[in-house]
């Protein structure tokens, strides 16, 4: 793999050629060099594979037998504990604690002494439930490894170039961070910093050639659909695809793995014949949106289906089936007859408690940006009004502490999707639905359990801050 540095915005990358197993193998050998630098970043553009390459790290160092793998945390927006910061370092520190197991009694010692650590600043934290106990164990000829995935979907930046910053200042760090992202602007400054440059290892996807890796996952993939599909593509005299449709889809990939992933969910899991949907994608254009619109394309858009997509990108945590269901009063069965749909683009749990997530966030981003999808899919922007009153209709009917995680939404997220629909100024078309459930909501028991649910999930500063900001938001919606 030739080394092609050069630099971009103050910082030094190594760009990447050969294959995926290439890259793979490079980062192995960066785990395993004392004199390598401590912090590794992994950055790419969004459907380059970046999180295939460190799931499969992760997996090779586990399965080491060495307990090289000390512990990961794997970043997913929208995905409640594993999208704000907040539970990085203690999410570690218990991994850690499995991983390394003579850790264990150092992690607690520390915790018991000071049950505040948690709340503590992320370099404390770092310090007293990484650090320290790792030392306590001494020298050891190959470093521990830690992996953190998608560092650009965290929602918190300042806390993510903070812990970057920590990562950099430890002399003699007892661990090797891989870390992976999108090169957005905040990181690629945090990056460029002279303290945090000068001890990471930068490897860029973003000139990397996967076309060779691509063929072969094509190739693999459409082996399996002939298999599951032997009495149609089986015929002596044909051959599925040909040649010249698997360079053709190849090609239109442009290197990104996840619009290879999608065509072949999209062939696997819609109506119709696989020939037909493989005819479907090469006659499209070229992209992912167009993939995205077709798919959208092929599906009926009652009510039920767009409620149910308009809220899955909008909420700011994944829910359940069940969850999403109880808050959106609509039966499981209809809901899941709708996802099934567009199951190339979502993955749908194996049971209604499992959480329903998006294959990638592109497919958010496509459905909010009326350029991209040509204002025939965007979501609505009245839809954070929507889910405002579904909030309120829930937290209205409880009688006593949340029972499930949709009811634990509405009362920790509703002010969130009320301060949205005002931003977006779509409190005049809705308004008067707001505003009968606004009141039925300040003379329903239900105030009074919501109020007692925020006092406890945020402590009594967190909630005065919070009760004082909603009086605020709703003064201003009554004089609307």
């Amino acid at each position: 793999m030739p080394n092609a540095g050069y630099n971009r915005g103050g910082l030094r990358h190594r760009c990447l050629e050969g294959t995926r197993e290439d890259i793979i193998s490079e980062i192995m050998h960066w785990t395993e060099g004392q004199e390598n630098p401590p912090i590794c970043w992994l950055s790419g553009s969004a459907g380059f594979g970046k999180s295939a390459i460190m799931q499969t790290v992760a997996e090779r160092l586990a399965d080491t037998g060495e307990g090289v793998l000390a512990a990961s945390f794997f970043f997913l927006r929208n995905a409640g504990a594993r999208s704000p910061f907040t539970l990085v370092i203690t999410t570690l520190a218990y991994h850690i604690s499995q991983s390394i197991p003579e850790t264990k009694d150092f992690i607690q010692h520390a915790l018991r002494n000071d049950p505040t650590i948690p709340e503590q600043s992320i370099k404390d934290q770092f310090q007293k439930l990484v650090i320290s106990p790792l030392r306590q164990l001494g020298h050891r000829p190959k470093p521990f490894v830690v992996v953190v995935d998608a560092l650009d979907e965290c929602d918190d930046h300042d806390s993510i170039g903070e812990f970057l910053i920590v990562l950099a200042s430890e002399d003699q760090l007892p661990l090797k961070f891989l870390l992976a992202s999108r090169a957005e602007d905040h990181l690629r400054k945090t990056f460029a910093s002279e303290m945090v440059r000068s001890r990471t290892y930068f490897l860029d996807l973003e000139h990397f050639d996967a076309h060779n890796d691509i063929t072969s996952f094509l190739k693999s993939c459409f082996t399996k659909i002939r298999l599951e599909n032997d009495r149609t593509l089986q015929g002596p005299n044909e051959k599925w695809p040909s040649d010249k449709q698997l360079t053709a889809l190849s090609k239109r990939s442009e290197g990104l793995f996840i619009f290879a992933a999608t065509v072949v969910s999209f062939i696997m899991d819609g109506e119709g014949s696989p020939q037909e949907r493989l005819k479907q994608v090469l006659d499209s254009h070229l992209g992912l949106d167009p993939l995205y619109a077709q798919v959208l394309s092929t599906v009926k858009h009652d009510q039920y289906f767009l409620d149910t997509l308009a809220t899955l990108i909008l909420t700011t945590k994944q829910l359940s089936i069940n969850s999403l269901g109880h808050l959106l009063k609509i039966g499981t069965d209809e809901m899941v007859a709708r996802l099934v749909k567009i199951q190339s683009l979502v993955k749908i749990p194996a049971n209604n408690d499992g959480i329903v997530q998006l294959n990638h966030t592109s497919f958010r981003d496509f459905l909010l940006n009326k350029k991209r999808s040509k204002e025939n899919y965007i979501c609505p922007a009245g839809y954070h009004a929507f889910i405002v009153v579904h909030c309120l209709v829930l937290i209205i009917g409880m009688e006593t502490w949340p029972e499930d995680d949709a009811e634990s939404y509405a009362c920790s997220q509703w002010f969130y999707h009320l301060d949205h629909a005002t931003k977006e100024n779509m409190l005049d078309e809705h308004w008067a639905d707001i505003s009968k459930h606004l009141q039925d909501f300040f003379r329903s028991d239900g105030l009074e359990v919501w109020i007692n649910t925020v006092i406890r999930n945020g402590g009594s500063n967190k909630t005065s801050q919070y009760l004082k900001a909603v009086e605020v938001q709703i003064k201003v919606c009554f004089i609307m």
